[in-house]
């Protein structure tokens, strides 16, 4: 049976969303916010990380923040951080406790398996059994995503999908419409579950998942629209791959970066011979839509 770290850290109300966006930046599985009364602020945030070589650097990459946030006069103490190992079903079981619906538009919704959507509401439901990858619908960044989506998939779309971790972009593309979508992502542990999340909304026919890199044999030709959810760096360092798989009419969406992080990130889109002709923001975090420079140069702003 697989094996879990978990990692919980006694945070603030000053230190919760730098501690939470750390979580998320260094690869959890999701992460609880708990605690705190009737306060309405969180005293614990708990994350997941399979064991294997790397845990402890997270671990400490997390008391460096920790130490930063002190010397900014944000935290107070040493940083507090309990590990202990948790088995599969330790680890399912508390995510059953936490996982519900997520809102993400007026049409469209993600949830678990075990949740029940109300039949007044009807919108389109992404069913996504928490697992290994990343993507439950929690995290802002998939929701601007799936957002994005929601907006620019066509009828008939091919759809790449790059760190495609649980498969909920992979999936949502083509429940939106498009014919096939490819996935692709460097952590194989991912794909068994994005499989199962394929075939838990009936579209493993047309969604193709794979462990690995962009010059994986699956990823070939032009793609109406390819989405990527990772970090700011690895993004930028895509740019070149991302361009040779799209076409004059292909769209681009982007996110996994801070709004912080978001003028040299345009920047780069821009030398790279991306139109940015959308933005959105939703907490701390960017998403952008891009078009080869050959295509439509209008340009929106949305934030929330």
């Amino acid at each position: 049976m697989r094996h879990w770290v978990e990692v919980s850290i006694a945070v603030s109300p000053e230190t919760e969303e730098a501690i939470v966006n750390a979580f998320w930046e260094l690869g959890s599985s999701g992460v609880q916010q708990s605690g705190g009364g009737s306060t309405g602020a969180s005293d614990r945030v708990t994350g997941f990380w399979s064991v294997r070589p790397g845990v402890d650097e997270k671990l400490h990459r997390i008391a460096l923040l920790w130490e930063d946030l002190r010397n900014l006069g944000l935290a107070e103490g040493p940083c507090r951080i309990s590990t202990r190992r948790v088995s599969e079903d330790d680890w399912s079981g508390k995510w059953k406790a936490q996982v519900g619906p997520v809102r993400v538009s007026e049409g469209l919704m993600v949830a678990p398996p075990w949740s029940e959507v109300p039949r007044s509401e009807r919108p389109l439901v992404v069913r996504i059994n928490p697992g290994t990858g990343f993507g439950t619908g929690g995290h802002e960044t998939t929701q601007l995503c799936l957002r994005q989506l929601e907006k620019r998939i066509r009828p008939g779309d091919r759809v790449l999908d790059v760190g495609s971790g649980s498969g909920v972009l992979s999936i949502a593309a083509v429940l939106l419409g498009a014919s096939q979508a490819t996935g692709i992502d460097i952590d194989p542990e991912t794909i068994g579950n994005a499989l199962e999340n394929a075939r838990l909304n009936g579209v493993a026919g047309r969604v193709d998942l794979h462990a690995g890199r962009m010059d994986h044999p699956a990823v070939s030709g032009g793609y109406r629209v390819v989405v990527s959810n990772i970090s700011s760096a690895s993004l930028t360092a895509m740019l070149p791959g991302f361009a040779a798989h799209l076409h004059p009419s292909s769209e681009l969406i982007l996110s996994g970066l801070l709004i912080e992080e978001a003028g040299p990130f345009e920047a780069a889109l821009a030398s790279g011979g991306f139109s940015l002709i959308e933005r959105e923001t939703q907490g701390v975090w960017w998403a952008g839509a891009a078009i080869p420079v050959t295509g439509r140069t209008a340009r929106h702003d949305r934030r929330n």
